[in-house]
């Protein structure tokens, strides 16, 4: 029997796992989870799985072959030189885990350098690294202590023995760059839907008086919540009539909310604060477009909510620093970052002109169905490398062209 080994990381992995066990239809999150889909892969190749979460709270869980346990955060509450010396401190906890169950894969998905998995790899183990996010801002340049930690990234990687899962051909690209000529098995994944996840919203309407515009994030400076802000102004000097919808939480939202206020543009802003999957389809159905103005120092390894704006009929306005744009064809629009004045041509032309906001809803179904087809999921790269151990070969690369669905 094949064992595997998965650290989940901060999410709560310890629900997914719950409702895993009684069979039902994950309707919780926003897409369908990476622990969801891995308990599911393991389910298909009859694996052992032993899975490790950070998540506040979480209790120790068994169903048959499979079980979740809780372990400490060890770079919770860290800086400095001591975060980066938690990295080690995390991967000895791990090792000591994967061999303490047997394993015979292990995959990763938190933040840790896989250079200190060595001694796992020369054991036999098969270390895997899941990458959601991008390992250093595209447009700065790395820190000192970042720089140290991007030299043990590029060791593990040149190595040639640890695949990696990447959620994007950005991510991909900081993988070749550290790896150079000793590119390891790199195996692209998407993130998956189901249909009940966005379906059913009714089309945005495009003649009324008001362009109403979704934001969903964090409420932090470097999202662009509070560009939204002189975007507004610059629009309603122009006369024209947008409310940006904010649904999220964060460290600038009272600050925020207070430059709203003083500016005098509360009927531009509507704050929805956290929203359930109810709640954001409610507040979806009254949008026609979404926006995404992340910054420049911000790279993004994906950013899922170009993609929900897309399944639910909503084109997207997002920045450059966002690799979703380029997946979804012709349902978003793609902004330089930073570019506020780009931001509010478009806006103001999409509020004038319905024929073009409606070629962009149109385009919606085609942008976003490749995210409904598991061939392009994190399972399915799964799948990839549970068959290459038990076939005792090696994993097999899978790459996705963003342009073609």
């Amino acid at each position: 029997m094949l064992k595997v080994f998965y650290t989940a990381g901060p999410g709560n992995a310890f629900d997914i796992f719950r409702r895993w066990t009684t069979g039902a239809r994950d309707l919780t999150t926003s897409h369908v989870s990476y622990s969801g889909q891995m308990l599911d892969a393991c389910a298909r190749h009859g694996a052992a799985l032993l899975m490790t979460c950070t998540h506040a709270g979480g209790v120790d869980q068994s169903h048959g072959d499979m079980a979740i346990q809780p372990r400490a955060d060890l770079s919770r509450g860290t800086s400095g030189l001591a975060f980066h010396r938690s990295f080690r401190a995390k991967a000895e906890q791990n090792m000591r885990d994967a061999v303490a169950f047997g394993a015979d894969v292990m995959i990763i998905s938190e933040d840790t350098n896989p250079a200190h998995y060595a001694p796992l790899r020369r054991r036999g183990v098969r270390v895997v690294q899941a990458l959601h996010t991008c390992l250093w801002h595209e447009n700065r340049r790395p820190s000192l202590m970042q720089r140290l930690r991007l030299r043990g990234y590029a060791r593990g990687y040149r190595a040639g023995d640890m695949a990696v899962l990447s959620a994007s051909d950005t991510v991909s690209g900081q993988i070749a760059a550290l790896a150079r000529d000793r590119m390891p098995p790199v195996l692209e994944f998407l993130p998956l839907y189901l249909p009940e996840h966005y379906a059913d919203l009714p089309p945005p309407s495009l003649a009324t008086g008001r362009l109403e515009v979704l934001f969903v994030s964090r409420i932090e400076a470097n999202k662009g919540a509070t560009d939204l802000i002189e975007i507004a102004a610059r629009l309603r000097a122009m006369g024209v009539a947008v409310r940006f919808q904010i649904c999220g939480t964060g460290g600038e939202l009272a600050h925020m909310q207070a430059m709203v206020a003083g500016q005098g543009l509360q009927d531009a802003f509507l704050f929805h604060g956290w929203c359930d999957r109810d709640k954001l389809r409610q507040v979806m159905a009254d949008c026609a477009v979404s926006i995404i103005p992340t910054r420049a120092e911000l790279s993004e390894g994906f950013n899922q909510v170009v993609v929900e704006s897309v399944l639910a009929g909503r084109p997207a306005i997002a920045a450059d620093t966002c690799p979703a744009v380029r997946y979804v064809g012709d349902a978003a629009i793609s902004i330089p970052a930073g570019d506020l004045g780009a931001y509010v041509a478009t806006l103001a032309d999409l509020a004038g002109n319905p024929d073009r906001l409606a070629r962009l809803v149109a385009a919606c179904p085609a942008g976003g169905r490749r995210f409904l087809n598991p061939s392009q999921s994190f399972g399915h790269a799964l799948d990839e490398i549970f068959t290459a151990c038990r076939e005792g070969r090696p994993i097999r690369p899978i790459r996705i062209d963003p342009a073609q669905p």
